[in-house]
């Protein structure tokens, strides 16, 4: 689907160029190099692990999928770039002068996107309770969701990402999912950060899957990675500490157990941590706060405005069914190493005694 998007862009720029005079040799060379391009495209988005362990390592398939989407995204830009400036020129005829500023501003919003894809952001949000217990008046948690460490994920990024993370020094680390997506042979480095950062959780370091953590092929075992590295997994478990209850969920793929129906939690303060922002069907009325990602925002805008419509969700904190809802923008990408007016985050809670 993608790869025809991608043509359906390649021969709009193609029309508007040869409306603005460009000779037919140039357009001959541009649609061979889009035609090779798609080709390319096509052949690299191929999910190559099944055969990994006869021809690929996993690093080279990763890589394969962000050529994929990333010749595919600059192609879109370029469609927009083009469409922009026509529709700002009120479609009169396109000119060499108008396909330069349309291809100064392809050019412009693809460099920005790679910027803004490792330009992580801190956003601090306060949710007020009365159900935190005596002599506790704040509790701070770090939430990271959609990491995608893998062959990709620079060790820099990671870095700034971790940064973050000491700075706030919270009380609870929570890993929602997505954190493992590739060969973790590449990723010591990060592994014994994220160990580092759960040693400094007073209160714990806790974790569930996401999709991608099914979706790998690996002679590592990924469950036993993120244990091995200081984070309580829960798989439809619940957790107690710091006077508040942290219910963690297995992605929605593969179901889920009733596991709300607890008296006690009237009392206390539920925290629900599930990897895709649904609200499981037996958690209505029954949480305070539920975290999730998995959508990255869209990761291009306007695509969160469809992702989102999907699957019945908004970006940031809502207030549904009794309780806070909070879909974070995630801290990587995947497959395109690129966003646009969709920085990834570090979310730092503070559940505060309310007043």
């Amino acid at each position: 689907m993608y790869e025809i998007l991608c043509l359906g862009a390649l021969l709009f720029i193609c029309r508007k160029l040869n409306q603005a005079g460009i000779s037919k040799l140039i357009l001959k060379i541009f649609m061979l190099t889009a035609f090779l391009w798609l080709t390319f495209a096509f052949f690299a988005g191929f999910d190559l692990r099944a055969a990994e362990y006869d021809f690929f390592p996993l690093h080279f398939n990763e890589m394969m999928k962000a050529v994929n989407m990333t010749l595919i995204i600059i192609s879109l830009y370029g469609f927009m770039s083009f469409f922009a400036v026509d529709m700002l020129t009120k479609f009169k005829g396109f000119t060499k002068l108008k396909a330069l500023c349309a291809l100064a501003l392809m050019i412009t919003v693809t460099i920005y996107s790679m910027y803004e894809a490792y330009n992580v952001q801190r956003r601090d949000i306060t949710i007020p309770t009365t159900k935190l217990p005596e002599g506790v008046d704040k509790i701070r948690v770090v939430f990271l969701v959609d990491v995608h460490l893998g062959g990709l994920y620079t060790l820099n990024h990671f870095e700034r990402v971790m940064k973050i993370v000491d700075e706030a020094s919270p009380d609870i680390i929570l890993l929602g999912g997505d954190i493992i997506d590739g060969d973790m042979s590449y990723q010591k480095t990060q592994l014994e950060m994220l160990r580092a950062a759960a040693k400094k959780a007073r209160y714990g370091a806790f974790a569930v899957n996401g999709n991608h953590e099914h979706y790998l092929i690996l002679d590592e075992d990924v469950e036993g990675i993120i244990r091995e590295y200081g984070y309580d997994l829960l798989i439809d478990e619940r957790r107690e500490t710091a006077g508040i209850t942290i219910i963690g969920m297995e992605d929605v793929k593969y179901g889920w157990l009733k596991i709300f129906e607890r008296p006690e939690d009237k009392n206390r303060f539920v925290l629900v941590l599930k990897h895709r922002p649904g609200i499981p069907v037996d958690a209505e009325g029954r949480f305070d706060l539920q975290l999730s990602g998995h959508t990255h925002g869209g990761q291009f805008w306007p695509l969160g405005y469809f992702k989102n419509m999907a699957l019945n969700s908004r970006q940031g904190l809502t207030r549904r069914e009794g309780g806070y809802v909070y879909v974070s923008n995630g801290v990587g990408y995947n497959s395109a190493m690129m966003r646009l007016f969709v920085p990834p985050e570090v979310t730092v809670i503070d559940i505060v005694r309310e007043k």
